[in-house]
């Protein structure tokens, strides 16, 4: 990238910190990708989180317990399946505003400040899925 580098990020974030409501989850199944903060990226206003999340769970993978920013944030999850790209591969339960989602096709969601999300179950997950969080910054409000 030359002179822009320092804007540039070809890796996982070390030694990232999650807060409370981000559930644990096998590293082996729901894998870092790249995730660009003011951490990584001195001066970014915004933060954008990606991991993959694969097959081989035995049981659900909970990513997150219920909770609220003072910030939107918008939560992508995205299917790969060539033969049919809005074919999630999966089923992720996702809870916004205390009403239950099932959904099994490719889809963003924009949540605004103060509304609750979560928790977000995903389940059965047969080909890798793609997932991002994005949002202003600070990213922990």
């Amino acid at each position: 990238m030359g002179k822009n580098a320092k804007y540039g990020v070809d890796k996982a974030k070390a030694n990232p910190s999650y807060p409370a409501y981000q559930t644990k989850t096998d590293p082996n199944i729901v894998k870092p990708i790249i995730t660009v903060d003011d951490e990584v990226v001195p001066g970014a206003e915004f933060y954008a989180d990606t991991k993959w999340i694969l097959p081989g769970s035995d049981t659900e993978i909970k990513l997150c317990e219920s909770h609220t920013h003072k910030f939107g944030v918008m939560l992508g999850f995205f299917g790969f399946n060539y033969d049919n790209i809005q074919d999630l591969g999966a089923e992720i339960e996702i809870v916004i505003d205390n009403e239950v989602n099932i959904v099994d096709r490719s889809f963003a969601a924009y949540v605004p400040e103060g509304v609750q999300h979560g928790p977000i179950i995903v389940r059965n997950v047969k080909r890798p899925i793609f997932w991002v969080s994005s949002a202003r910054a600070p990213r922990y409000e």
